[in-house]
């Protein structure tokens, strides 16, 4: 399994010149630590192990140098972020393989690559720093266009569902991303007013500009537009279908005693990861009477003292494992 060295030369290249230009941020891998130890990756003498999610290859990176008898398949949606993460597992190329898809099509993936079954999956949802920082409009502060896409192939831009979405169809957007009903409604007749005054909203900086006016600038270390910008990014990227099918296909594809670690960021996935592993571990025919999966995490792993002041973005972060038993 291998990089096409030439194709990763010119990546190489590419991000050389970049990062001189701009600067190029990645973030470390949140709760690695805890993700080595349930995958029980330096336990293997030989293993292969699916990143569902590797985005810019934090993770990845990781299991290779814990194990050198261990091979990854990485697959993520972001054809941009496997570049960057082609140029950080440069020095383990023969033993990645890189693959452009969704996580709910991992089974297909796998098979085009001729794996079966694996030993571990892990998935780790949510933009990188790198993504943040690609002007699609996810920052606050970005005075782009309101793409907010991961796959860029996709035709839904969160500039669309500003666009098109009625007042109480964005309410209900923003309400299910925790966002108070009555902000929700006020937010929402704000964006649909500003739309039929201008056109629409131009950036995201615009967004979150009119998100404060509607709310005020109140006090505290959470931005007034983060639960609208979570919204929107969430129904772009469809992450919680995505979370739940990917969890489905990662039970699919694990060998009998393979582990599937799934780390979250925030309250809907991480209800989503629960409610998945429930409806695993209970079979789905009455003639079946053995679950798929066996959890190992009665509630979720929170990362320590330590790395929580250490690395400020794995503050939220929550760990949950299952074990598939046949």
């Amino acid at each position: 399994m291998a990089i096409d060295i030439q194709w990763l030369q010119r990546v190489i290249e590419r991000r050389k010149k970049e990062a001189g230009e701009t600067g190029v941020r990645l973030h470390p891998p949140a709760m690695i630590n805890e993700v080595l130890e349930f995958l029980r990756v330096r336990e293997l003498k030989k293993g292969v192990f699916v990143d569902m999610t590797v985005g810019t290859g934090g993770h990845t990176l990781e299991i290779l140098k814990a194990n050198p008898k261990v091979e990854v398949i990485g697959i993520d949606r972001d054809a941009v972020s496997l570049e960057v993460a082609a140029e950080r597992l440069a020095d383990f190329a023969d033993r990645v393989t890189l693959i452009w898809g969704d996580m709910r099509d991992t089974q297909r993936l796998l098979q085009q690559v001729g794996i079966d079954h694996v030993d571990g999956c892990l998935i780790d949802p949510g933009p990188s720093l790198w993504q943040i920082d690609s002007r699609r409009g996810f920052s606050f502060l970005d005075d782009a266009p309101l793409d907010m896409r991961m796959d860029q192939s996709s035709q839904v831009t969160a500039q669309t569902l500003l666009q098109t979405l009625s007042v109480g169809e964005l309410e209900r957007l923003f309400v299910h991303a925790g966002e108070r009903r009555s902000d929700a409604r006020r937010i929402a007749q704000a964006i649909v007013k500003e739309r039929s005054r201008s056109g629409g909203i131009p950036t995201a900086k615009a967004l979150a500009e009119l998100v404060m006016q509607v709310k005020g600038v109140r006090g505290g270390r959470i931005h007034p537009a983060t639960r609208v910008f979570l919204a929107l990014r969430m129904a772009v990227n469809e992450e919680i279908d995505a979370l739940k099918g990917g969890i489905m296909e990662g039970a699919k594809v694990l060998k009998r005693g393979g582990r599937l670690v799934v780390l979250t960021y925030q309250s809907l996935e991480d209800k989503t990861v629960k409610e998945t592993f429930a409806a695993l571990t209970h079979p789905p025919n009455k003639g079946e009477s053995r679950p798929l999966i066996r959890v190992l995490t009665k509630d979720p792993i929170r990362p320590s003292l330590q790395e929580r002041q250490q690395n400020p973005r794995a503050r939220s972060c929550k760990l949950r494992a299952a074990e598939r038993v046949k």
